[in-house]
């Protein structure tokens, strides 16, 4: 029976091992083309090895541009490539540089020509290539400008590169261009694209997916397919219209077969509620796509699934996209009734499990909800895609970058998040389990999971940990794969400099690099040239009081003394006879190690080898389990957060495991009242076998405001397990934002710069998240304070954002923040206006007087007469009193205005503080007609004035005309 079961073990290996390197084509993004970031030929990376003193850095080395691409290992190279379109073959072990290249056509892209402040300053290659093995062939895109310069339009370009020189192959690059297929009156604008999922190479044509570039443009999804032979084969758009961008946060498309591709799309023509996944449609919106390939090459939507709530996804620009699609291997992940799995994140912090045979359309269940195999969280808005971990019963590493209502404290800030693969009455699902104890900032990178096969115990999850946006203070992390008594092990961290948006470590030869957005690439891995080696050593489960041996081989690359064994901790004992003996080079020896575990759970350490050459440590890993049956239950509560009443309810998941080795009882269970329920509640008297878990689903649906208290509490043979239920109900957040009609900055002498306030409050009960953030990107208008996307206003809580305003010329300027979040209010984009103006004293003086403010205006014309009589009245508009506060932080303007007076008023404050230094201050309120209070905060540049001068202007409406007041200050004497 043993060896039975011994041959059946390794037949599921084989099957899992075998998925990945049969679904990949090529050397490509996340391991292979499931998309699943597991390298599981990685026996080098062990847990303890890794967490060693011998493991760290190796080398760095100078790349021209930031990298976003992750760094791809090919035949002992580490293959880059760069936003300056530059990319660069790198010897693995060492760093040194082998060949670099160029890429031809021109400069790269600047997306500044866009509007845009993602991936400055350049935009060249944005997404992980793919190489070819068999034909030592290096596939990528890059953007330049259509007239080979520095403006204009745009082009995109697929190059095949050869892997040992990095010459151009023959027929390329190809430049990507035309109509689609699915659409042919759609037609592809390179400009307004962004190409940022990693290429996939199937079947002989390599595709490339697209999005929009902040949101700006006519762009739609796109998907091109290239023949390896430089002709393009496909052409499929996700909208017939705008939107469905497909970026995924930089992982690749997905495909679990021949002619079989999947895709997430973003905002932007949602599919309409009630349509089955193989109705044809015009927009695949908010949508998991899978696409077929066609008999003459083309692709086909073959199936899709979308949010029951998509079309609100839309309006709050909560990608659906922003995780893309992973496959889940088949064998460990799945049941009979649904063998092929997938899982799908996003903004909206829900954890989708999708069945990838039929996913499903939108709202097609009874009720309109989703028809899927399970749906679980929110847990935070996800920029990233999952990372999975097939062994140990399979495990889900996913980074997220915002916060879930049980960590609201923590603002823009999410956690790196555990979930274990469980099944609730039949269908898989997905439960969480544990997560980082340290915030995770928006832009953290998707992780990879490196290990030596299945083997439990020698899996490690890796990524990038980033504080915000900038990327700075970054740091290269590993995590155990499987959390200890609910919690993540830190193994190893790393600072590694600037990293880039959303990051993803490469992987291969037992060692792990990183690309940053300095133009730097790092080589992480052991020491090469060890006097001693030797593996990590892993061990079956064990019960406490008892214990297995194991003899670890060693192997000296040198002629020495082993003067002394010993383990680093408690759990392991290591004996060696022949200490002090001379070993021969060469010469394998044994040590005894003996595991014998203290506690339940996974037990790790080091065999520590001193020698008369040096001290080596070799990793060694190892699970515990209770004598006898032990409950535990996860989490120890679930807060569900805020909830708007009466709205769609929140489930969580409570689960109550063994990890005994015996079987335990339920004795009894006491269940909570409304307005929380559970299904899936074990009777009494049934049992849960050793390593086992009962999951419970908890419902959550308040008809009413107010604040809810309760718990689930399992009395069973292995002991008593409470797990507490919390949540609160309100009627729902709302963002305000003022000035309602912007920033008017008006008249500002050219060189000059002011500052304006824009406050965002959220004037509701409940918590509000902002899902799009695009601030101004111009040479006027630079936002001086950040409002990273993910940012979360609790109730009554504000934002102050800063913007400068240096006119570079005379005349109008213009430019907008385009603001969106998760409540009722839709999209906000942002007026910021001004004008420069010609300095009064030829620069550096005061703000010359506004232009003439009563142009003729229209109204009721004369009979038998060309002249037009004005038909709207003066604004009466009048600074009365300014007053500044004793600590001179605070400015009080009051005034009077005509009651019809009513619209966008701009204040301007030039305070001069010297013979030739002036500070200027804009800021824009609403006027409601008749008195007016302006309350503004002065700069401390701006508190030892000279004098101030404080200019009123009223922009006029349909019936007031535009008007101005000034009025100056001067100390008292």
């Amino acid at each position: 029976m043993r060896q039975v079961a011994g041959l059946i073990g390794i037949a599921v290996l084989l099957c899992v091992l075998s998925a990945g390197s049969a679904l990949a084509a090529g050397i490509t993004n996340s391991g292979s083309d499931l998309r699943d970031g597991w390298y599981g030929d990685q026996p080098k990376l062990a847990p303890d090895l890794v967490g060693g003193s011998t493991f760290g850095k190796l080398w760095s080395a100078d790349v021209d541009g930031q990298v976003y691409a992750q760094p791809l290992v090919h035949d002992g190279h580490v293959v880059v490539a760069t936003q300056r379109n530059q990319v660069v073959s790198l010897d693995a072990e060492t760093g040194n540089r082998s060949w670099a290249r160029t890429l031809p056509h021109g400069t790269p892209w600047n997306p500044r020509d866009l509007g845009c402040s993602d991936l400055l300053p350049d935009i060249g290659v944005t997404a992980t290539p793919v190489i070819d093995p068999a034909t030592n062939t290096i596939y990528l895109t890059h953007k330049t400008y259509a007239s080979g310069g520095t403006s204009g339009p745009a082009q995109w370009w697929m190059d095949a590169l050869d892997a040992g020189t990095g010459l151009e192959r023959p027929g390329f690059p190809v430049q990507i261009q035309g109509s689609a297929d699915n659409a042919p009156g759609v037609t592809f604008n390179p400009t307004v694209e962004l190409q940022r999922p990693g290429l996939l190479l199937l079947d002989g044509v390599v595709y490339a997916a697209f999005g929009g570039h902040c949101d700006y443009g006519w762009y739609q999804g796109w998907v091109f397919g290239v023949s390896t032979a430089g002709a393009i084969k496909a052409r499929w758009s996700a909208s017939t219209s705008w939107g469905a961008g497909i970026w995924q946060s930089g992982s690749g498309l997905m495909s679990d077969g021949p002619g079989r591709i999947f895709v997430a799309t973003g905002n932007g023509g949602s599919p309409p509620v009630g349509h089955a996944g193989g109705d044809p449609l015009g927009s695949y919106g908010e949508s998991v796509v899978r696409l077929a390939v066609q008999s003459d090459g083309k692709l086909r939507a073959q199936d899709f699934f979308a949010p029951y709530d998509a079309a609100q996804l839309d309006n709050w620009d909560a990608d659906f996209a922003s995780g893309g699609v992973t496959a889940l291997r088949d064998g460990v992940f799945g049941t009979p009734e649904y063998p092929h799995l997938a899982v799908a994140v996003g903004k909206s912090g829900y954890v989708y499990v999708l069945n990838r045979d039929r996913l499903g359309g939108i709202g097609m269940t009874a009720t309109g909800d989703d028809d899927v195999v399970s749906r679980v969280g929110p847990y935070g808005g996800v920029w990233a895609r999952p990372a999975i971990w097939p062994g140990d019963g399979g495990w889900l590493m996913i980074p997220t970058s915002t916060s879930d209502a049980e960590e609201a404290a923590s603002g823009a800030s999410g956690y790196l998040k555990m979930y274990q693969y469980s099944q609730v009455g039949g269908k898989p699902t997905m439960v969480a389990r544990a997560k980082s104890t340290d915030p995770w900032g928006f832009s953290s990178g998707s992780a990879v999971i490196t290990s030596d096969g299945l083997t439990s115990g020698s899996a490690l999850g890796w990524a990038i940990h980033s504080t915000g946006g900038s990327g700075e203070g970054a740091e290269l992390r590993a995590y155990d794969a499987v959390p200890v008594n609910d919690k993540l092990r830190l193994r190893f961290s790393y600072p590694i400099g600037t990293a880039t948006k959303f990051a993803m470590p490469g992987v291969g030869s037992g060692r792990i690099y990183v690309g940053t957005r300095d133009g730097k690439v790092l080589g992480f891995g052991a020491p090469v040239n060890a006097a001693l080696r030797g593996p990590s050593t892993t061990f079956a489960r064990t019960t406490i009081g008892q214990s297995i041996t194991k003899s670890v081989m060693l192997t000296p690359s040198v002629e020495l003394t082993i003067n002394s064994v010993s383990s680093t901790t408690l759990s392991f004992d290591a004996a060696f006879a022949d200490l002090s003996k001379p070993l021969k080079a060469g010469d394998p020896v044994p040590v005894a190690v003996t595991f014998r575990p203290t506690a339940t759970g996974a037990a790790g350490g080091a065999l520590h080898v001193v020698t008369s050459a040096g001290t080596f440590d070799f990793g060694l890993n190892g699970t515990g389990q209770a004598n006898g049956p032990m409950l535990v239950a996860s989490p120890p509560a679930l807060s569900f957060g805020g909830i708007v009443a009466g709205a769609s309810p929140l489930v969580r998941t409570a689960t109550f495991g063994n990890e005994g080795s015996e079987e335990l009882t339920v004795e009894s269970v006491e269940l909570p009242q409304g307005p929380f329920t559970v299904s899936g509640v074990p009777d009494v008297g049934a049992t849960i076998p050793s390593g086992g878990h009962q999951d419970l689903a908890v419902r959550f649906a308040p008809q009413v405001p107010g604040a809810y208290v309760d718990e689930i509490t399992l009395h069973t043979t292995g002991g008593i397990k409470t797990i507490g239920l919390s949540g609160t109900a309100g009627q729902g957040g709302h963002v305000e934002i003022r000035p309602a009609g912007g920033l008017a900055f008006g008249a500002v002498p050219v060189g000059q710069t002011v500052v304006g306030e824009l406050t965002l409050a959220n004037t509701g009960d409940t918590a509000f998240r902002i899902t799009k953030s695009k601030p101004p990107v111009s040479d006027a208008f630079v936002a001086l304070d950040a409002l990273d996307e993910g940012t979360t206003l609790q109730p009554a809580e504000q934002r102050t954002l800063r913007i400068a305003f240096t006119p570079r010329a005379t005349g109008a300027a213009a430019s907008t923040w385009i603001v969106n979040g998760t409540d009722d209010s839709g999209a906000h984009d942002i007026a910021l206006t001004g004008e420069g103006a010609v300095s009064e004293t030829g620069g550096g003086g005061l703000p010359a007087p506004p232009p003439a403010l009563t142009p003729v205006a229209p109204g009721d014309g004369l009979s038998g007469q060309g002249a037009v009589l004005p038909s709207k009245i003066r604004s009466g508009l009048v600074v009365s009193r300014a007053r500044v506060a004793r600590d001179g932080r605070r400015l009080t303007v009051v005034g009077l205005s005509s009651p019809l007076a009513v619209g966008a008023l701009g204040i301007t404050v030039a305070a001069r503080t010297g013979a030739k230094r002036m500070v200027t201050v804009v800021t824009a309120r609403s006027l409601r007609g008749g008195r007016f209070v302006v309350h503004l905060n002065l700069p401390r540049a701006a508190r030892t004035w000279r004098s101030l001068k404080i200019t009123a202007r009223f922009a006029g409406n349909t019936r007031v005309l535009p008007g101005s007041h000034t009025l100056v200050l001067v100390p008292a004497r």
